[in-house]
């Protein structure tokens, strides 16, 4: 490689600003707060910093002068491909990608999943703080965030002491829509619910690994079925509950089928999700049922597609990329270099609040 070459590369920020006649931090600036600079200024820097070959201020000379990373870390529960398939994480992303545009910050994803990278990484990774999502109890990723004595915002799971953490009101959401489902008339229900363990257990639920949960969001929404089941008088012990390792539209078809050749078939299905429900509304079809008339089927999210698929999905709609903003913007307005606990007051535990969004797929039940 050529000498002029290789002596442009090696062009520093005080070479450049001794060249031009300004200060460090205005060809700092240039490159990453161009709004302190006029454009005449700002345009004059990057064209002299182009024609020497200068890219921008050393990011590690930075990270060490600073002290900070200029990223937000998001752990996930599940592998990243499934994260960008997801369209519930998907919005939650974007939601966490606003506020970080906002500050002008790169976002830095851990998955989960069984090829994640062990607790260890967590540990080693240059970010400002941590969004942990959707973790179970016990999650040793999370345990490793938190010992980084970094900012640390939890989304829906799993609430701890001094950690601040925003949710949606599952039980609530899970309550309304099944007293829906009561009030046109169903006594016999189906629940197709997402993981209570982390085991990978797909099949016929059971009390007790609702009652070992370690995902809260599953437990909360199952108890708010419960709860309004109850006021009915309908034991929600004795309505059958199918577990899925995934929520997605495959375990949800797999597990309409096993309740649809239950000798009492419901007429209703509870889904903890969408995604879940989509998959009903395909196993329905293919067991030639016709929803609402001999099935009604609900959800939960109000993803995208909800309102698209025939028919269109009565669900509960939790404003997601609002839950990722608002996560995101807890943790970055925290004190700089806290520990979690140091959250600003009032902010520890955000609850937003759901709504019930009623559409074509739920009905009166068949007559008997």
């Amino acid at each position: 490689m050529d000498e002029p070459r290789r002596q442009r590369r090696q062009i520093t920020i005080r070479d450049l600003a001794a060249r031009l006649g300004v200060s460090k931090t205005t060809i700092s600036n240039a490159f990453s707060r161009p709004d302190q600079l006029s454009a005449e200024l700002r345009d004059r820097v990057l064209e002299a910093a182009r024609e020497a070959g200068y890219a921008g201020p050393d990011a590690m000379a930075r990270m060490l002068v600073t002290r900070r990373a200029g990223a937000v870390g998001v752990i996930l529960p599940e592998s990243l491909p499934y994260a960008l398939d997801d369209p519930v994480s998907g919005e939650l992303f974007r939601g966490i990608a606003d506020a970080c545009e906002e500050r002008r910050l790169g976002l830095l994803v851990v998955p989960g999943g069984v090829h994640a990278a062990d607790a260890s990484t967590v540990g080693a990774v240059a970010v400002d703080g941590f969004i942990a999502y959707a973790l179970p109890r016990g999650s040793r990723r999370l345990e490793a965030a938190l010992a980084r004595n970094l900012p640390t915002v939890v989304v829906d799971e799993p609430r701890l002491p001094g950690v601040a953490t925003v949710e949606v009101d599952n039980a609530g959401g899970a309550r309304a829509i099944a007293r829906h489902l009561l009030a046109l008339g169903h006594r016999r229900f189906g629940i197709i619910a997402m993981r209570f363990q982390t085991d990978g257990y797909t099949g016929p639920g059971t009390r007790e690994r609702v009652e070992a949960s370690s995902f809260e969001s599953a437990a909360a929404r199952y108890a708010g079925y419960a709860d309004a089941l109850a006021e009915a008088g309908v034991d929600a012990g004795t309505v059958p509950l199918y577990e899925c390792a995934h929520s997605d539209e495959a375990h949800g078809a797999q597990a309409t089928r096993h309740l649809l050749g239950l000798a009492d078939r419901p007429t209703a299905i509870l889904a903890m999700t969408d995604r879940l429900a989509i998959g009903a509304l395909s196993a329905a079809r293919a067991a030639g049922l016709r929803v609402p008339l001999d099935l009604s089927v609900a959800g939960f999210d109000d993803i995208a597609a909800a309102a698209h698929v025939r028919p269109s999905l009565t669900t509960v709609r939790q404003e997601l990329r609002l839950k990722g903003y608002a996560a995101a913007r807890l943790l970055l307005d925290a004190p700089a270099g806290g520990d979690p606990a140091s959250t600003p007051p009032g902010t520890e535990e955000l609850r937003l609040p759901v709504e019930l969004v009623v559409r074509r797929s739920t009905g009166p039940a068949p007559a008997p």
